[in-house]
């Protein structure tokens, strides 16, 4: 067995799968089933078997009753999208769980899907539904390349022949706002119908469906979408699910001959600088928004919906355009927002998720903005019921579709795109290899990659995630040689605990990959009865319900400021403990400024943000030693702190 440090660094570029047309893209994403999760991951994709997504059918009637599996023709929310976007997780984690029973139900929804297309092409259970067909054209294609289902591209091509015509009289703004801005979904459909069979008529399509696609290239550059009621082909781009599904379109664009600012859309619509950051962004690489972008508030949402779609979106992105920046944002993402949405036991998620919430209670949760408001019950309180259907049903799809994105290929060779323990198996050169990373990432920045099975010469591509302490942080290290079964790489990513600024100044604690929220001790307690929002039933627990909904409120005090000293480093930070254990204890000031600890009295389940800082000693306690803990870890939370001037018991 050989042992290789990585000493040199080489910028990656080059190219994946081609067609005449068509831009060479960066890399090229693996099929279902090719990496597979193992710890910490798959542990939590066994959670996520074993509660919500196992058991969807049975709490859901607009998913277990789908117009999509029934043909009933009840319509509304049954004919509409949760189905398919529960069909979509469901085929995502039946193969990065190689769980034979997930695949059974899966097929039942492909087998569905299929059976349903019409003479004239169209399918589904509503004429001409452009938005919810794009959903399944996901879950037929991950199906066809994960098992060589060869019914799906001619079932594909049929449909977009049928579209391609109608197109003309009922066009995306037609039929609604959703499809219009989220064509960049079927855009990606058509381009893998286009690869796998070369017929430059599927290019054309392509080309044709992003034309009625809004134009996200110009939104993520300079803004001004004027809202959901606006007349147009804006699409409701201020929405945040559409936002971040509009992401892949740009890269998509550019892929078809499209223009520089197609290409650098993606980095305008997250440079700190640029409008979006500036009006809403948030450390964990989401922005806030319910629905519609909001502002930077700590106390702030962004939907479990928009996470699964930023996760997808960047997958789509990172693979046309390679840029190692796209895969840092995928894993905070999915390391931070999507884990702290979802409930230890897998058995519950949130609709929204806040930064700071010192307390999840069941009542309503009111967000306003662009004369849009919703008041929603329980939406901040982890349970199977929280918020719009929407979520509960798209949820699925991120873990799974984030585990598939970890490994790509490039260049003849892979890539680590996102670090975490796993291994792939997939064809290079035409012979079988088999990779795994063993890792406790992200509490740890020590790798090892080792080649289990097969070998060859290949290029293997290792990201070094923009905020590790070395030479070339943000780049693709290149490792080119005759690889063997037993050869090893070892790396050790040096995790310095640092801040960033946010809104009203205040900090949020990063170490490495992972965001840290204050350790607080709660009283969880069931919800004896609540109503399903926007349905009209209730359930009712007695204690016994296996997927309850759950109160949660902070025993311990919030209201820290965190010292800083002269330099803005924390004072005093210590890191003590390994893996999940990992915890940061700084020193903080209590402080009342503001209101600060505090839940606000015109909004339930919402706290007072941060004062603006820094606050100044007078106004605060005695110096001591806070205690904290990964955000993705918390339930009850304090991830954006005011800040004040260190120096024990000091109140000039």
């Amino acid at each position: 067995m050989k042992k290789h440090l990585i000493l040199t660094s080489v910028l990656a570029a080059g190219s994946a799968a081609w067609c005449a047309g068509l831009r060479p893209a960066a890399m090229e994403g693996l099929p279902p089933g090719a990496v597979r999760p193992e710890g910490h991951l798959q542990k939590t994709l066994e959670r996520q078997r074993d509660g919500l997504t196992g058991h969807a059918e049975e709490l859901y009637p607009d998913i277990g009753q789908s117009d999509w599996m029934t043909n009933a023709g009840r319509g509304g929310e049954f004919a509409w999208e949760r189905g398919p976007y529960y069909a979509r997780g469901l085929v995502s984690l039946a193969f990065a769980l190689d769980d034979a029973a997930l695949k059974e139900k899966a097929k039942r929804w492909v087998d569905a899907a299929l059976a349903s297309q019409r003479p004239d092409g169209d399918f589904g259970p509503r004429k001409d539904n452009w938005w919810a067909n794009m959903i399944p054209q996901w879950y037929l294609r991950d199906w066809a390349d994960a098992t060589g289902d060869a019914r799906v591209a001619p079932f594909l091509a049929k449909y977009y022949a049928y579209q391609a015509a109608e197109l003309k009289s009922v066009s995306f703004e037609k039929e609604g706002c959703w499809a219009c801005a989220r064509g960049g979904d079927e855009i990606d459909a058509v381009l893998w119908l286009y690869r796998r069979t070369g017929e430059a008529k599927w290019l054309a399509f392509a080309e044709k469906v992003a034309s009625y696609t809004a134009d996200w290239t110009t939104y993520y550059h300079v803004g001004g979408d004027p809202g959901v009621n606006a007349p147009g082909r804006g699409g409701y781009r201020c929405h945040i699910v559409n936002f971040m599904q509009g992401l892949k379109c740009p890269a998509l664009k550019w892929l078809m001959g499209g223009t520089e600012a197609d290409r650098t859309a993606y980095a305008a619509a997250f440079d700190p600088q640029g409008w979006v950051m500036r009006k809403c962004g948030r450390p964990d690489a989401m922005v806030n928004g319910s629905e519609p972008l909001t502002d930077r508030s700590a106390a702030g949402a962004t939907e479990l919906c928009a996470i699964a779609e930023r996760v997808n979106s960047n997958r789509s992105v990172l693979a046309a355009l390679g840029d190692p920046a796209v895969a840092d944002d995928l894993e905070d993402v999915a390391y931070n927002a999507l884990p702290a949405t979802v409930a230890p036991d897998g058995k519950g998620i949130r609709y929204y998720l806040m930064l700071n919430q010192p307390h999840c209670v069941d009542k309503g949760l009111m967000f306003a903005n662009n004369g849009m408001g919703h008041e929603v019950t329980g939406a901040n309180c982890p349970g199977p019921h929280s918020g719009f259907g929407c979520c509960r049903a798209n949820g699925h799809y991120a873990a799974p579709r984030f585990v598939q994105s970890m490994w790509m290929k490039k260049e003849g060779g892979l890539a680590v795109v996102a670090h975490g323990p796993s291994r792939v198996t997939t064809e290079i050169g035409g012979a079988k290899v088999t990779l795994r990373e063993e890792t406790d990432y992200p509490y740890s920045g020590k790798v090892t990659l080792r080649v289990v099975e097969g070998g060859g010469r290949f290029p293997l591509f290792v990201r070094i995630p923009r905020w590790a302490k070395l030479p070339d942080a943000g780049t693709f290290r290149r490792i080119e040689r005759d690889w063997k079964a037993g050869d090893v790489v070892e790396l050790d990513f040096p995790m310095a605990v640092e801040v960033s600024h946010w809104g009203r100044d205040a900090v949020c604690v990063r170490r490495g990959p992972l965001l840290y929220s204050l350790k607080m001790d709660a009283d969880w307690t069931r919800v004896a009865k609540y109503k399903v929002p926007y349905e009209k039933r209730w359930i009712e627990d007695d204690g016994t319900q296996p997927f309850p909904r759950w109160e949660i409120r902070s025993k311990t005090p919030w209201n820290y400021a965190l010292e800083l000293d002269a330099a803005g480093r924390l004072a005093g930070a210590e890191v003590k403990g390994e893996g999940r254990a990992t915890r940061i204890f700084v020193r903080a000031k209590r402080t009342d400024a503001e209101g600060w600890g505090h839940m606000r009295a015109d909004a339930q389940g919402r706290a007072e943000d941060p004062p603006a800082s820094p606050v100044a000693p007078r106004l605060c306690g005695a110096s001591e030693t806070i205690e904290l803990m990964p955000l993705a870890d918390t339930q009850v939370r304090i991830t954006l702190f005011p800040w004040t001037r260190g120096g024990d018991g000091e109140r000039k």
